[in-house]
């Protein structure tokens, strides 16, 4: 009597544990079809769901699921907290079979760890079946299918637009060229040459002498305009960044260039000069206003490129 009841009590307390393991871990097998045709595809899923703290060990997959049963790919795994705030692992298959036949899916377990127990619950198991290609045997003669039509895609329209606008283009140069050879013109203007340096600097303190600046007490404006032109003739003419370059390394650039009959004192009194009107540590008089225009003036017209005319005009000394 003692033995029955200890075997009654022990069957209790394991179906106990079995149902508390099925309360913390629960797995579903779903398929999208049982009947498929020759190497056709379907997926094969596996939903787990268990509480977050519960440890588990998936099943391993390698190329065959079954005899018969090929896996196509590697299992696509992905989790979600669903609402009852337990962890759902879905795997998902994707498998074929190019043999005909009915074949079993067994069961994948799943090990569960729990409180120092461990336990394995298996998947549903289900089923596959495989069937061959219908083939026609009444022999029936058919036309032949009808070609089907793919609709155009934007890359297609972009690509014969790009082709359209290609030929237009094309055939407008073609005309205007064969226009012109018989009016014996040529197809594209020629470009308009640079005007030289020291005309356009020249010209430049033609305007800033008319516009009279120190003689209105513009003392500043007038120095930095002066220091303007001839930072810009610099770079243009010696191909030197004079307008990013301080007045000292100006200098210093200008002695390392071997010119005839130039001044430099007259240049670096004027650089200076304009320095110190800059920052108000300098308040030049009259006459100094009415030489530092000259060495400009000078500095350019003796450094011009010979071979170009000037066009500058003559100045005014008073």
């Amino acid at each position: 009597m003692n033995r029955k009841r200890t075997f009654i009590i022990s069957i209790l307390s394991i179906i106990g544990v079995n149902t508390l393991f099925a309360q913390k871990l629960s797995v579903e097998t779903l398929i999208d079809t049982n009947i498929i045709t020759l190497g056709d595809q379907i997926g094969l899923k596996y939903i787990l769901e268990k509480e977050q703290e519960l440890i588990t060990r998936l099943p391993v997959f390698g190329d065959t699921l079954t005899e018969g049963i090929e896996i196509m790919d590697e299992p696509v795994i992905d989790s979600s907290i669903t609402k009852d705030k337990l962890l759902r692992i879905n795997i998902n298959l994707t498998i074929t079979s190019f043999d005909t036949g009915i074949y079993y899916i067994p069961p994948q377990p799943i090990v569960y760890y729990d409180e120092g127990l461990s336990d394995t619950l298996l998947s549903r198991a289900t089923y596959l079946m495989v069937v061959g290609v219908p083939i026609d045997t009444t022999f029936t003669i058919r036309d032949i299918k009808s070609i089907e039509k793919v609709p155009i895609t934007l890359v297609e329209v972009i690509l014969y637009f790009g082709i359209l606008l290609f030929v237009a283009a094309f055939t407008i140069l073609l005309y205007i060229y064969l226009k012109r050879k018989k009016q014996e013109k040529p197809l594209f203007k020629p470009l308009r040459p640079e005007e030289p340096a020291h005309i356009t600097a020249l010209r430049e303190l033609d305007k800033l002498k008319a516009q009279k600046l120190w003689q209105q007490k513009q003392i500043k404006e007038y120095y930095t305009r002066i220091t303007y032109i001839i930072r810009w003739y610099i770079e243009k003419r010696f191909l030197i960044p004079a307008l990013e370059q301080t007045s000292d390394e100006i200098l210093n650039h200008i002695k390392q260039i071997s010119l005839d009959d130039i001044n430099y004192s007259n240049l670096e009194d004027l650089l200076n000069l304009a320095d110190l009107v800059k920052f108000a540590k300098g308040e030049p008089n009259p006459e100094e206003n009415i030489l530092q225009l000259d060495n400009a003036y000078d500095f350019i017209i003796k450094t011009r490129v010979t071979n170009q005319v000037t066009g500058a005009t003559e100045r005014d000394e008073n």
